[in-house]
């Protein structure tokens, strides 16, 4: 039940209290960002809590057999939302626990949870394809000339640009877009990584105009989304000076869920963090570098590579398959001394040198003879005028 808090501070025991709050000081000393603070607080006291209704008094007191019952609990449902966590969710308390563990120098328990291993789960990408994008692009345009929700249609063409985490988007600010050079700059906040990429032309006019309008709102010359500009709520949760997470997703999802394809079909209903897969693997399957798509995410290049690689084939994958399979495509003797009506194999083959691939598996020394494993070097050969080595 996300959104529902479940787990509170006043309900731990004095040694789960005291063990929590050294995991939150051990991650200020550790440096942790402020997000990763959050967590700090947050996972230690789930999985404290959970023990705890297993009857655990303490962190000293957890056997391995009490951990993994806890982990089936987990996988079965057997918790305060009654939901079966994911692995990742499970290794997530599992990194809370160790935290704990470290802080309170309770090394014997450490030994055994740091043993235990989460179970790989392929990963799930969703994303839209080109004519999805263009059909939610279509729709905001259309929006924007009827004077329907601009902040809506500014946070979607946003996304589709240069596609911030949720926590970003809130607090972007007028700064980091350059409309003159059609450039957006941003420092992610989970890890102060610098984003950058270009606006669209046909979008530029929007942003422009936006920026006009929301200037009749406090706070509206320094962000794009000012809290003041937000509907008053019985909440006042967010003391932030910009609109909420939860606004901005109801922003994206009402782009998303107006929006049709030419013959009528729904978008699909995914997540906005699916601006981000969409915006990676468009350029991935232009045949791009990850480099370039992590300048864009500000996520590493290792993160992006192992979330998308085995989602893509690449033109390098593909020029890899032809110089393996040499035989794999045909194609018309056209230009050729055969008919041009007749179809011949076409691949890469063996460069016509005087070595097979099979001997250039050999070593070029410096005088540029070839050496392989029991031959004499093939310049000997010809100069010699003697058969090649069968092993050769």
């Amino acid at each position: 039940m996300p959104g529902i808090q479940l787990y509170f501070e006043d309900e731990l025991t004095d040694e789960w209290k005291a063990a929590r709050e050294a995991a939150i000081e051990w991650g200020k000393l550790r440096n942790h960002r402020k997000t990763t603070r959050k967590n700090d607080r947050k996972y230690p006291l789930y999985v404290a809590l959970d023990f705890q209704e297993q009857g655990v008094e303490s962190p000293s007191k957890i056997t391995r057999e009490t951990w993994l019952d806890l982990v089936e609990r987990y996988r079965n449902g057997k918790t305060r939302s009654g939901d079966k966590l994911k692995e990742d969710s499970i290794k997530k308390r599992k990194e809370g626990l160790v935290q704990i563990l470290k802080a309170n120098g309770l090394s014997e328990v450490l030994e055994f949870i740091e043993v235990w291993k989460h179970h790989d789960s392929p990963k799930k990408i969703k994303w839209w394809n080109e004519s999805e994008m263009e059909a939610m692009n279509d729709f905001a345009l259309r929006a924007w000339g009827e004077g329907k929700y601009p902040q809506r249609v500014i946070a979607h063409l946003l996304f589709y640009s240069i596609c911030p985490r949720i926590k970003d988007a809130g607090l972007f600010k007028w700064e980091y877009l350059n409309l003159e050079n059609s450039m957006i700059f941003f420092p992610a906040t989970k890890n102060s990584k610098r984003c950058q990429h270009m606006i669209e032309q046909r979008f530029i006019p929007i942003f422009a105009a936006y920026k006009e309008h929301v200037q009749q709102f406090e706070g509206g010359d320094v962000y794009l989304f000012p809290r003041s500009m937000g509907h008053k709520s019985g909440s006042e949760r967010n003391n932030s000076d910009t609109i909420g997470e939860k606004s901005i997703r109801i922003w994206l999802e009402w782009i998303r869920n107006n929006s049709r394809l030419q013959d009528g079909t729904e978008i699909a209903p995914y997540p906005s963090h699916s601006y981000r897969h969409t915006m990676a693997m468009r350029y991935l399957n232009a045949g791009q570098r990850y480099e370039d798509v992590s300048i864009i995410l500000g996520d590493t290049i290792a993160t992006i590579e192992r979330h998308y690689s085995e989602l893509i084939f690449t033109p390098a994958n593909k020029l890899a398959f032809e110089k393996a399979h040499p035989r794999c495509r045909k194609e018309k003797a056209i230009g050729t001394a055969q008919p041009e009506w007749m179809e011949r194999m076409v691949g890469f083959r063996t460069p016509a040198t005087e070595f097979t691939a099979e001997r250039r598996k050999g070593v070029l020394d410096v005088e540029g003879r070839w050496w392989t494993l029991g031959c004499p070097p093939f310049n000997q050969i010809r100069q010699n005028n003697t058969s090649v080595h069968p092993n050769c």
